[in-house]
């Protein structure tokens, strides 16, 4: 779901203005939530899950409000969440308790690069989060604007500061799943902020877990797994999606989408991906190899935690060499049919799992490797 769009607080009211016949299911300017303690002054942005506002709280602080809306379970009568049909009561019940309980959760991860969450509550029959307002921009919106948006130091401390999000979250048991250019702000002291956690889920304490319920797949960032109902996830892929933003950042562009990537690998034919490593200067020994790993398209293959991918930054920058990586045979001809073996094996064993519009390049991988296996 994307992020939230800043808008500067100091505005008048009238800019968030939208046409009803666009935005329908939005709470109208002036609203109150929670007995007054929370008015919305405009709406901000929407996904599949929820409605982003912008409020003010009884103390006349900007905040930002993220209400439980799963628009294929409810529609809006009023200013009352309702179930679509009978049969979705209990489903749209059952998502807004997971909000709650999730919001819970995001409300204690108190982290300088985290954006806060600090009250979670419940009102027209459905669920809210109040969530800091960070005044800056988001990186995507930054990107778009110029070519050259940081220098390659920027960019070291900007991923370092991510890196140390991601690894705070990580070890709460939670998996961020949307992180991308829209979600990371750069407030005014151009410190980057990791928001929207609308399709976070908590995990076990264990590495791994198969995850279901809310999903969100975003081109060029989302890994292949998250185009694959019940595909198991992992921090790895948390980490796949933040290489990809900072190899976004690095380039200009996002690097290919992962399902086409998975899918010519399982094919025979090379990976779209171009590797940072070698074309960029500035940067310390191993950062850029750093992100062509993490951005690797089979999980076993990335590397696996936010600290590991810490500790190389910290090597390289103290002009150490970091161990080998003995999991990839070094001759191109050997490594490109063990990635295709890999490939093929990944597709097979989640043949079951395939949905939707934009897993087509899986699904025509799928079709050969079928004609293979059979």
């Amino acid at each position: 779901m994307p992020g939230p769009t800043q808008i500067d607080p100091r505005q008048d009211a009238s800019p968030y203005q939208v046409d009803p016949d666009v935005f329908a299911d939005d709470l109208k300017q002036g609203t109150q939530l929670l007995g007054g303690q929370y008015t919305i002054l405009g709406f901000l942005n929407s996904g599949g899950f929820g409605i982003t506002y912008l409020a003010k709280d009884s103390l006349e602080r900007t905040v930002v409000i993220k209400e439980c809306f799963p628009n294929a379970l409810c529609r809006r009568s009023s200013s009352i969440v309702r179930a679509r049909s009978r049969k979705h009561t209990g489903e749209l019940r059952s998502f807004v308790e997971s909000f709650m309980e999730e919001a819970r959760s995001l409300a204690k991860l108190v982290h300088p690069n985290i954006v806060g969450v600090h009250q979670v509550f419940e009102d027209n029959d459905t669920a809210y989060m109040a969530i800091d307002f960070v005044n800056g921009k988001d990186l995507q919106d930054i990107l778009e604007s110029t070519d050259q948006a940081f220098t390659p130091d920027e960019i070291v401390v900007l991923l370092k500061k991510m890196l140390s999000a991601v690894e705070f979250i990580h070890q709460a048991g939670i998996l961020h799943r949307d992180i991308s250019p829209d979600n990371i702000l750069i407030d005014e002291h151009r410190n980057p902020v990791l928001i929207d956690f609308g399709a976070a889920s908590e995990q076990v304490a264990r590495a791994t877990r198969v995850l279901t319920g809310r999903r969100v797949v975003k081109d060029g960032y989302s890994p292949q797994e998250f185009y694959l109902t019940g595909a198991e996830q992992s921090p790895s892929s948390d980490l796949y999606a933040l290489g990809a933003t900072f190899y976004h950042v690095i380039t200009g562009k996002a690097p290919p989408e992962s399902q086409r990537r998975l899918a010519q690998v399982a094919e025979g034919s090379p990976d779209p991906y171009q590797p940072l490593a070698g074309r960029f200067p500035g940067y310390p020994l191993g950062f850029l190899e750093a992100i062509d790993k993490a951005t690797r398209v089979l999980p076993r293959d990335r590397i696996a935690s936010a600290g590991a991918w810490l500790e190389l930054i910290r090597l390289g920058e103290e002009g150490l060499t970091p161990e080998p990586d003995t999991d990839t045979p070094k001759p191109d001809a050997t490594r490109d049919r063990a990635e295709k073996s890999a490939a093929r094996t990944y597709l097979a064993d989640n043949m079951g799992f395939v949905i939707g519009a934009g897993a087509v390049f899986v699904l025509a991988a799928l079709a050969g490797l079928w004609s293979l296996l059979t």
